[in-house]
């Protein structure tokens, strides 16, 4: 070889061991590949390493706080579902019976390949293709019912408790969800965005996540009751909201505010603290009377946009004391050619407009009574569920969720096949005392 050619090679090996050397090496990650590589070797029975690595990796998040996670492929993809408010697959809302792992269908989604089919409310999956899903782990039927667009797949449903089954083949669709719902559901299974007459003229909007969709569906809610008849307050229903989307938060208070802060965000490295602010050039509705429902559940984005309102006194806000989640998380997946693992970890803790603190460092009953942290309902508002209360609330919000069976009604030429959406009125008497307390604010504020 030409001496030349020597030195080059000569030059390049060491240029890339001076460059390795710069970068910081963790060499704890030696020691778990000498651990797996033991318990693959010599474990009394065969290791599964996907197995070791989600255990390493969840209990690597756990070392942190309690909203860091790890994520596997099937829960990521949920996450991912629920932020993104679409998935590919039949669109049902599903829960396991009691005494089996058939899947019963709570409600199918409007619109969707499921609800097209005749799939209905109270539907038990009792095959999927030839697989019986009483012999399956819930995990692996939900995993047999998603799919890609396109794609179908066989059920076999059993309705009523009728011993023969009814056979479906649905083709999977990209079903996109909406994360905002009205009070109740018309004839055609939409939302009614207006409360029950004689208090029509307000309108009620329940947003059950932060997506990316959910500003642009409450704002479309608005414009289109400004079209018609127009309206005298607004609720906003952020009960049971986990959260989502940060900015989703933002935009949504830039509905109801003019120019105003609605959220400060501060990292470790304070230079990237950012404050954001709404614009009042987007702004629907400053004006009009408006109460924020919370409760004990109520966190992160429902908290940022309860708080904004209520330091801004743009809304009342009624209800319980918040969940407490001050902080921001970032999700990073790790390896996007296959299986998309995961790791969701905070990044930021947020202040809200009036520089008070929101997020709770210990579990409630460890907190000490002057400690400031969540969002508290304005003085004279707060209202707590005893538990059959909160049980109660919970069965009147899923009954009014569900999409109800069309039923059989004969047409004057006696041909049965027209059918009609019936809606079974609710006799549980629940009063919800926080709408109730809501509305009696409205009215109080009526001109």
């Amino acid at each position: 070889m030409p001496t030349r050619n020597v030195m080059i090679i000569s030059a390049a090996m060491l240029l890339s061991i001076i460059c390795y050397s710069k970068i910081p090496q963790n060499h704890y990650a030696r020691y778990y590949e000498r651990a797996t590589k033991e318990l693959g070797e010599r474990y009394v029975q065969e290791v599964d390493q996907e197995k070791l690595f989600q255990g390493a990796m969840t209990g690597m998040m756990a070392t942190l706080d309690e909203h860091s996670n790890y994520l596997p492929p099937r829960q990521f993809e949920g996450l991912d579902a629920i932020l993104n408010q679409e998935f590919g697959g039949l669109g049902i809302q599903i829960e396991g019976s009691e005494d089996s792992t058939e899947l019963k269908i709570i409600t199918p989604v409007l619109g969707s390949p499921a609800i097209q089919a005749g799939l209905q409310a109270g539907d038990v999956i009792v095959k999927i293709g030839k697989k019986f899903t009483r012999d399956m782990p819930e995990d692996e039927s939900l995993n047999l019912l998603r799919g890609a667009e396109g794609t179908s797949v066989q059920l076999s449903i059993r309705r009523n408790n009728d011993p023969n089954l009814l056979e479906f083949n649905i083709t999977r669709e990209i079903v996109r969800t909406s994360t905002l719902r009205g009070f109740q559901r018309l004839e055609e299974g939409q939302w009614d965005y207006r409360l029950p007459a004689p208090n029509d003229n307000y309108l009620y909007l329940l947003v059950t996540d932060f997506g990316q969709r959910t500003t642009q569906e409450v704002r479309q809610v608005i414009e289109e009751a400004n079209e018609t008849t127009g309206y005298d307050g607004i609720i906003l229903d952020l009960r049971g909201n986990g959260g989502g989307l940060l900015l989703s938060a933002v935009s949504i208070c830039d509905l109801f505010i003019d120019q105003a802060k609605v959220v400060e965000v501060q990292y470790r490295d304070e230079a990237r603290n950012v404050t954001y602010s709404s614009d009042a050039a987007t702004t629907l509705d400053a004006t009009k009377p408006m109460v924020v429902l919370i409760d004990r559940d109520s966190a992160s984005a429902s908290e940022i946009t309860a708080a904004c309102l209520q330091d801004h006194e743009r809304a009342v806000v009624i209800g319980e004391r918040s969940y407490g989640k001050g902080s921001v998380q970032d999700v990073v997946v790790l390896d996007t050619s296959g299986d998309s693992h995961a790791i969701k970890y905070t990044v930021a803790h947020y202040i809200r407009p009036s520089g008070r603190n929101i997020h709770r460092t210990k579990p409630v009953e460890q907190m000490l009574a002057d400690e400031d942290w969540g969002v508290q309902p304005n003085d004279g508002y707060k209202i707590n569920f005893e538990e059959p209360q909160r049980i109660a609330y919970l069965d009147n919000k899923r009954k009014r969720f569900i999409i109800k069976p069309a039923v059989p009604e004969d047409s004057p030429d006696g041909n049965s096949e027209i059918t009609t959406i019936e809606f079974e009125d609710d006799e549980s008497g629940f009063t919800d005392p926080h709408l109730q307390r809501a509305i009696e604010y409205l009215h109080s504020r009526k001109i």
